[in-house]
């Protein structure tokens, strides 16, 4: 298997366009963000000289707080840490560790750990070699508990490309690549797999297949239905090799699923593995999803779709990134006021002959589903790999990545607010 590794002072107020999706209407808005003038690496100004694969939350309802989980160097050792901030992103205080002393986190390309913040509890897991482990902090990231394996088996095959969901009720659901099925040793053996916790993380269940035949290094994600409906969708594998991004429908919790249906018709033929799995969120009934494809050029970048109906239909997909160039790894978010936030990596479109070093750019998806223009996140110097966002109250956004500092990789993070 291989893997990859891919604010005060406004500096620009752009007019947005709003595209409603599969139709024609279009209307003007100017609701772009407005960042900071430069990013900080917050964790080297936090006494951590080198740290990557960042993954933000935030808790606005108990407190307003924002979290930021990251892979840390500790001596000769990577390991998972969890720094927190009260005052809006302007200091982060230390680490409390999530994995262990003495064990060493794996973590590269779309393989980095996953993570959710709620009003409950905040949820962790993450790669250590072939195993799959999972911890929970039940006194808001104060510590965590002892890790735990998701997989229930007992050989030596690969779990891993892990995501986390919590359910309404509080159950939370864990999604990853599993190969303890493979029998050829082709690539086509990996299997997505599922498990769910009822005790609220405690522990996790009996594990289920999903479906086999998918994209070996493309991270399978879930989501929850308005009408109870659990959404697990991945990058499936299908004759040709077609490359395409694929749902199946749970409405008995997990334990059995629909048939496994292409969100849209990208028909991707490529012979390798695109290293880039599906990003999602929900905004009221309103689940998103989106996906990179290089399909034909029309539609090459970040594809968007939705579904109102926890799966059963999906809206025609449109082009997220728009213009931007070499757009890949995007992440969502969804602010108080349901206005959802889509982030990912590209190249400046203005810039000489189109290869600038990959910048962060963001967009803005109204309750109504119109589209405005990618924002670019200024002032970035090195170039900025897989973004993640946290969508604050009041317009309020936190994006952070994987940069360089001093020639060693470091978390950056850059907030911004919404113009409208």
């Amino acid at each position: 298997m291989r893997a990859i590794e891919g604010g005060r002072t406004a500096v620009a107020v752009l007019l947005a366009v709003g595209i409603t999706f599969g139709c024609e209407h279009v209307q003007s808005r100017s609701d772009a963000y407005q960042f900071e003038p430069a990013p900080r690496a917050v964790l080297v100004q936090a006494g951590i000289t080198v740290s990557r694969n960042p993954k933000l939350g935030a808790d606005w309802v108990s407190s307003p707080t924002l979290y930021l989980l990251a892979v840390l160097q500790d001596g000769e050792q990577s390991r998972l840490g969890l720094l927190t901030s009260s005052d809006g992103g302007d200091s982060f205080g230390k680490p409390v560790w999530v994995s262990e002393p003495g064990s060493e986190v794996t973590s590269a390309g779309e393989n980095s750990p996953a993570f959710v913040a709620t009003e409950r509890a905040i949820y962790a897991a993450w790669n250590e070699g072939h195993r799959l482990l999972f911890a929970r902090s039940r006194n808001w990231g104060a510590s965590f508990e002892k890790p735990i394996a998701v997989a229930d088996k007992t050989d030596d095959s690969f779990s891993g490309y892990p995501s986390l969901g919590v359910a309404p009720n509080g159950d939370v659901y864990a999604v990853w690549i599993d190969t303890r099925d493979r029998e050829s040793g082709d690539e086509e053996d990996y299997a997505v797999y599922l498990a769910r916790s009822t005790d609220g993380g405690a522990n996790f269940g009996k594990n289920s297949r999903v479906a086999i035949r998918i994209c070996p290094c493309c991270r399978p994600t879930l989501a929850f239905g308005p009408g109870g409906e659990v959404l697990v969708i991945w990058r499936h594998i299908y004759p040709g090799p077609i490359h395409d991004m694929t749902v199946a429908v749970s409405r008995d919790n997990g334990q059995t699923f629909t048939a496994p249906r292409r969100i849209a018709e990208d028909n991707w033929k490529i012979d390798g593995c695109p290293d880039s799995g599906p990003a999602v969120a929900r905004s009221g009934k309103r689940i998103y999803v989106a996906w990179l494809t290089e399909a034909r050029p029309e539609i090459s970048g970040v594809r968007l779709s939705w579904t109102d109906d926890g799966g059963a239909t999906w809206a025609p997909a449109v082009i997220g990134s728009q213009k931007i160039l070499d757009a890949n790894y995007p992440a969502f978010s969804v602010g108080d006021d349901g206005r959802a936030v889509l982030v990912f990596q590209g190249r400046d479109p203005q810039a000489k002959a189109g290869w600038s070093p990959f910048g962060v750019y963001a967009v803005e998806i109204s309750p109504d589903g119109k589209l405005g223009i990618p924002a670019a996140v200024p002032g970035i110097s090195s170039s900025a790999q897989r973004p993640t966002v946290a969508a604050g109250t009041g317009g309020r956004l936190y994006v952070a990545w994987t940069g360089a500092a001093d020639k060693q990789k470091a978390v950056y993070l850059s907030r911004g607010r919404s113009g409208s």
